[in-house]
């Protein structure tokens, strides 16, 4: 089966391609797309007001069927993802970051995992590629995540591994990985509500909870994907910026109010929240920064996250029905 000429009237994956200056890598990751085979699917990229030649070197690669749109105006990364969501025509969704490349066979194999109905995330290996960054940079992007899970099976309960993640993780450590190494269904992201804008270093982990709590997980032990990780990545900025600040008790919070989560997961989330909102007193107390305005934040958050919650919680339920 050949992807040449053209995309899929109706395509079974949907591979999403969020671009944001991605003029030096974008030729690499599209190629890397058609090369694909075994399923049909269509390419989508959506360019969020680059600055460089990305989109047109995208448009000159594309075949007829798939589609280029460019936003009005930024959206922002969480927001060009939920973009892609929207737009996707595909029944399963794999997102490829315009840095990021797949290895053969990627689509055919982890599309093949939603033979089985109750599976609603698969996700594989990838390889980390850090080029000539020093330790302290590529000690950010670990090459095996999946070994830190326990007895992870081909087909796992959900549930089961958001218990492990929570539990022993406090849901701080993403062990899935990032978007491009993960397969999903598009009527489940969109039932669990898409990437939030209110979680920013670890909003890929946060989504991945969301959809395990409402699926099974398959795990295919190959690596399918390259990720390039520099020191220049938007998960840099968001570092530097200190943004990512409440990431752990937002997601945490969403997790004891989530009425997917099971009464284990909630209990194991409880106390973790209470560690981590002292943790962050702690350290704004000490070394700030914006020590009064934080300290303020957190003094709030017991009823403002929850209150939060409820209502991202409310708006899936009127968007269900």
């Amino acid at each position: 089966m050949t992807h040449a000429d053209h995309a899929p009237a109706k395509p079974v994956v949907s591979v999403c391609v969020p671009m944001y200056n991605n003029g030096a890598t974008i030729e690499r990751c599209l190629r890397s797309i058609l090369d694909q085979d075994g399923v049909e699917f269509e390419i989508l990229v959506v360019d969020d007001q680059s600055s460089d030649d990305g989109a047109r070197i995208a448009a000159s690669l594309l075949r007829e069927g798939d589609r280029l749109i460019r936003n009005e105006s930024r959206l922002g990364l969480n927001g060009n993802h939920n973009k892609c969501l929207e737009l996707a025509r595909g029944e399963y969704i794999q997102f490829l970051h315009g840095d990021d490349w797949l290895l053969p066979e990627a689509l055919r194999t982890l599309a093949r995992c939603f033979d089985d109905p109750d599976v609603g995330l698969t996700f594989a290996p990838r390889r980390v590629q850090t080029d000539d960054l020093p330790w302290s940079e590529r000690r950010k992007a670990p090459g095996k995540l999946h070994v830190y899970f326990a007895k992870l099976r081909e087909h796992n309960r959900g549930s089961s591994l958001v218990l492990q993640l929570v539990a022993l993780w406090g849901a701080s450590a993403n062990l899935i990985g990032e978007p491009s190494c993960v397969m999903f269904r598009r009527r489940l992201a969109l039932h669990a509500g898409g990437l939030r804008d209110d979680v920013y270093q670890t909003v890929d982990l946060d989504f991945w909870l969301r959809l395990m709590l409402r699926g099974g997980v398959c795990f295919v032990p190959q690596e399918l994907s390259v990720r390039h990780h520099t020191a220049t990545t938007e998960s840099a900025n968001i570092t530097k910026a200190h943004r990512h600040w409440l990431d752990q008790l937002r997601i945490l919070t969403w997790v004891i109010v989530d009425p997917a989560s099971t009464g284990l997961v909630r209990a194991a989330a409880a106390p973790w929240w209470l560690l981590a909102w002292l943790g962050l007193l702690i350290k704004v107390t000490l070394f700030g920064p914006q020590r009064y305005s934080r300290l303020k934040t957190l003094l709030a958050t017991p009823v403002s996250e929850f209150a939060r919650a409820r209502h991202f919680r409310n708006r899936l339920t009127l968007e269900a029905k």
